[in-house]
Formats: C-alpha cells, structure tokens, sequence
C-alpha cells in the first residue's frame, strides 16, 4: 500500500474515533441529565410567571422532585397581566402525560438556598383531566430570595443594632446609673431595702405573738367567734326571709307587693303615655304649643313689669323704690297708735254725746 493511502486511512479512523466519542459522550449526557435518550417522545406545556427569576433555557422541569423534561423557551408573553408577564415552554417527556392534570400546579424552586432555579410540576388527582399537548399549567408565586435575603440582612441589622443599644445599657448598669444601676450597685438604696426588710420581719414576729391590732386579728379567737355569729345571724335572717317572716321576706315571697308593684309602673308607663298623647291637663302642658306661646308670653310681660318695678316706674314701682309713702305709713301708724292710747285713757273725750233741742 502506498504511503499516502495509509496515511488517509489513519486519518479516517482517527475521524472515525472522534466521531464515536462525541455520539458516545451526547448519549452519555443525555442519559445523565435525565431527558430519556435520545428516542424519547415529548411534548408541550406552557407555564406564565410574573418574573422569570434565575431561569434559564435547558433548566430542568421536575414533577414531584423527578426529573421529566427541561425548560424549551422563555420569552415575554403577549398578555398585559401582570402575574402573566413571562411565558415559559416547557418540553415534557410524553411517559408522564397521565400525571400532570388539570388540578397539577408549576413552581419555582431552587437547588439549596443558592443553587440552579428549576420548575417543579405537582402530581395530578386522577379525577381530573390530562393537559393536552400547548395546555397551561396553572403556576404558584413564591418568595423571592433575593428579598428573603435582603429582609434577612434586615433583620441582622437589626439585631447588631438591638445589640449595641443592650451593650450600652449593661454597661450603664454596670456604671451604676439609671434605676436598675442604682438598683444593683447604690449601697444606699440596699441599707434602705434591708431595713425595710427588717422592720417587715419586725412586724411579722409581733404579729405571731399577737401584739397590736394586725397580732390580735391572727391570735385572738375574739374576732372569728365575732364572725362566726354574724354569718349565723345572717343565715337566720336568710332563713326568715325564705319562709316570709319579717316585712322584707313578705316583700320579697307576697307576689301582692309584685302585683301592686307592677300595677304601678302599668298606670305610670300610661300616665307618660297620655302626657305624650297631649291628653289631659299634663298633656297639654307638655305638648300644646299654644299654651307654650300663652306662657311664654305672660312671662315676657311679667319681666317687663318687674323691669319697671325695678325701676320705679308705675304704682308698684313707687311703691317701691318711693321713702314717702312708707313715712307716711308710718307716721300714720304712730298717730293711730297715739290715738288708740289717749282713746282708752280718756274714752269720755271722745264719747260725749250732745243733744240740743231747738
């Protein structure tokens, strides 16, 4: 064989290999990430988030955590929704057509706390309709992590912020300012405490030994025998009232102080209800307005009397404010008076009768 067809053939085996090698390490990938080969029938879904987060093309789609099929397309959807601003293709293997229903809900989930985002499909019930090849799955909103984190680095925030302030009041404890400082290290305050604490104990011997009014009440069988009486006392007056003894056990069993009681509040709520109805002279009183105006009106005219009165006009006016009349009255008194006196000191004075015949 000439050199230059071994040479060829060396070059097309070594093609060859190569070739084989990439088929081998495809099918090898394939097999790995779970698709199913090469052979293996597929079919469409589509899926409409609010965001597509960390989702990429190729992500893998999950149905209850096993691997089916990966993400075809992720593109703007046509709809103005809000909640179905991205619309994801997802590419299915066909084997698990029968478990993704009506009622199977898609989500975004993530590998660990940081890892590859995926979309993971719930299994369906059986009462409830396969979703044909271009259906819509129905989608589940999560927490985003970004957020998730950002509120977390919130709250450590936070928390070294709570934390310094906490620092900076155990330290002015251990100072000794503020009330619990003082609390803790003013000797002042701990000499008050025990002596308070001693007066306290004080007390509490003198009244185990019956000493002063709190020792007599602990001690002295006086005042619970005391007590002891009047409870029986109260239970006999009870007793009275249960059988109807006494004026407020017949007050109390008598339905006739019932009866009488509610005879009286029946002619009362009809009494106000005639007022309320203008009958009867009350009833007129309360709600004829002519008699209103009538009285308004007289005491307009006796204010205005009393005003001129007040101010000496009139007869009761000079009657009033006018010294003359009251001189006089009394000038005319103490004549009468003086009258009356000289009349029964010397009545024949003023008795004597003459008679004259022409």
């Amino acid at each position: 064989m000439p050199q230059q067809e071994r040479v060829r053939w060396a070059r097309l085996r070594v093609g060859i290999m190569v070739i084989v090698g990439l088929v081998l390490f495809a099918v090898g990938v394939f097999f790995i990430s779970g698709q199913g080969g090469f052979f293996t029938r597929h079919y469409r879904l589509k899926a409409y988030f609010s965001n597509a987060g960390d989702l990429r093309e190729g992500a893998q789609v999950r149905l209850s955590g096993i691997s089916i099929g990966n993400i075809a397309s992720i593109r703007i959807s046509p709809y103005t929704d809000k909640q179905r601003a991205v619309e994801i293709d997802l590419k299915v293997a066909r084997t698990y057509e029968d478990q993704i229903r009506a009622d199977s809900v898609a989500s975004v989930e993530t590998v660990g706390l940081l890892g590859d985002s995926y979309i993971d499909i719930t299994r369906g019930s059986h009462g409830q309709e396969a979703i044909p090849e271009g259906g819509t799955l129905k989608t589940l909103e999560k927490a985003d992590v970004g957020a998730v984190m950002q509120n977390t680095n919130q709250v450590i925030l936070n928390l070294n912020a709570l934390s310094s302030k906490l620092d900076d009041i155990t330290a002015q404890i251990q100072a000794g300012k503020g009330s619990i400082g003082k609390l803790i290290y003013d000797q002042a305050l701990y000499n008050k405490i025990d002596a308070t604490a001693s007066s306290a104990q004080l007390l509490i011997d003198r009244a185990q030994r019956g000493e002063g009014t709190l020792g007599k009440l602990l001690v002295d069988d006086t005042l619970y025998d005391r007590t002891v009486t009047s409870i029986d006392r109260l239970n006999q007056i009870m007793d009275e009232v249960q059988h109807g003894n006494g004026s407020f056990g017949k007050f109390m069993s008598d339905p006739s102080a019932y009866n009488n009681l509610n005879r009286m509040l029946t002619n009362g709520n009809a009494l106000i209800d005639n007022v309320n109805q203008g009958k009867g002279t009350l009833g007129k009183l309360a709600t004829d307005r002519q008699l209103y105006d009538h009285m308004n009106t007289t005491l307009t005219h006796l204010d205005a009397v009393t005003g001129r009165i007040e101010q000496g006009e009139g007869t009761l006016g000079k009657l009033s404010k006018d010294p003359t009349l009251y001189n006089n009255l009394s000038e005319s008194s103490q004549s009468l008076k003086d009258f009356l006196r000289e009349f029964r000191t010397n009545p024949k004075k003023y008795l004597t009768i003459r008679v004259r015949i022409f």
